[in-house]
């Protein structure tokens, strides 16, 4: 009995840790990040300067080229090496829906770069490389 106690505590501990690192994972996302997105289509695609501005649960993103990709604000979450953005804009129909920043993708943060990604059941890549400002 005392070593499925010490197994529970150990688990319980573990379970709380992870978690302490996904807000960690936010907290090291805060602050304002300026770079490129470019969506690779058969290893090619055009190349538009963007920034994005985490805060909290909060982003809000801005790109050279309108709706390339579509950023406005939303909010975020992080779990391990993923961040799930909900895009909290209103869109009109007249461009490709797979360009708003929404929904799951890949994160990896060194330092002060961030690289998001997402990639498609077609074979497309989506890669925002960001360095905080």
């Amino acid at each position: 009995m005392k070593q499925l106690f010490a197994f529970v505590l150990v688990l319980a501990a573990a379970v709380s840790s992870c978690k302490k690192n996904d807000n960690n994972q936010a907290a090291k996302l805060s602050g304002t990040y300026a770079g490129t997105f470019q969506r690779k289509v058969s290893g090619t695609g055009a190349v538009s300067n963007v920034s994005l501005s985490f805060s909290a649960e909060a982003w809000s993103g801005e790109s050279q080229t309108v709706k390339y990709p579509a950023l406005s604000h939303g909010t975020f979450s992080t779990s391990g090496n993923k961040v799930t953005f909900k895009n909290e804009s209103v869109w009109t129909a007249e461009f490709d829906w797979s360009l708003i920043l929404n929904g799951d993708y890949d994160i990896n943060l060194f330092g002060n770069t961030v690289t998001i990604t997402k990639t498609y059941d077609n074979g497309m890549l989506d890669i925002y490389t960001l360095v905080k400002h």
